[in-house]
């Protein structure tokens, strides 16, 4: 009976050793010390100062002695229930709360932000950065304004709400592709210029044919004209001479 008490209490203690400062196990610390005020409960201590020494019954020592088997049978059916427990709860997983946080604005309209900007904003709520540039063909005339190293995307987008550690990519512009960019737009001006030139010269060429046409026409007119009044003219001097002879 004894010995099952002693191997309840050592069996604690070596668990509680085992857990260090962890608070799951401060049941197994709380049940020692009951253990070793089973084991020397008050009254034998008040014995072992020497009321016991014959200063007392025998009945009262049997009584004692008694109650003691009577925690060590219970300690006995208890001990695997409370190991159990002990197991359980060291070998529990540890709950993680997921924090989440919004991605800040990183590409507004009319607030250009660099990447060093973005970064420093990101890693300020616990994001991850990578970064992607543009590639040369990707360039457009729209990026012609634009910033060097200025964030113009991001994946997830801006607003969107995610876990703390998450990596956001950020897309940005190298002052290559703004170059590029610009000259993209210049040619495209230069192109539309010219087809406008050209489209005005084709109309003044139709306008200076068609007035050329009026004239011809005119002087055409002007001819028939002039031959019909000569033809009749004849015919009337023809009939006047006719008339003479007579």
């Amino acid at each position: 009976m004894v010995k099952n008490v002693f191997s309840f209490t050592r069996t604690l203690e070596r668990r509680r050793g085992l857990c260090g400062n962890n608070k799951r196990c401060a049941f197994s610390v709380r049940l020692s010390n009951w253990g070793a005020l089973f084991i020397c409960p008050k009254s034998l201590l008040k014995y072992g100062k020497g009321d016991c020494m014959g200063t007392k019954s025998n009945k009262n020592i049997s009584g004692v002695i008694g109650a003691i088997g009577a925690v060590g049978g219970l300690i006995t059916a208890v001990t695997p229930l409370v190991e159990k427990a002990i197991d359980n709860a060291q070998n529990k997983p540890t709950e993680k709360i997921d924090t989440k946080v919004i991605i800040p604005e990183l590409y507004r309209k009319g607030f250009p932000i660099d990447l060093e900007q973005a970064e420093e904003l990101l890693t300020e709520r616990g994001l991850k950065v990578s970064k992607s540039k543009l590639r040369m063909k990707e360039a457009d005339p729209k990026y012609r304004d634009y910033e060097d190293t200025q964030v113009i995307d991001s994946n997830p987008k801006q607003g969107a709400k995610v876990k703390v550690g998450t990596t956001v990519c950020l897309r940005y512009i190298t002052a290559e592709v703004i170059e590029e960019s610009q000259k993209i737009f210049d040619d495209d001006v230069r192109i539309k210029q010219e087809a406008k030139e050209q489209k005005a010269a084709e109309k003044q060429e139709k306008k200076e044919r068609l007035k050329e046409s009026v004239s011809e026409t005119m002087d055409s007119a002007k001819s028939g004209l002039g031959k019909i009044f000569k033809k009749d003219r004849k015919a009337i001097e023809a009939e006047k001479g006719e008339t003479i002879d007579e």
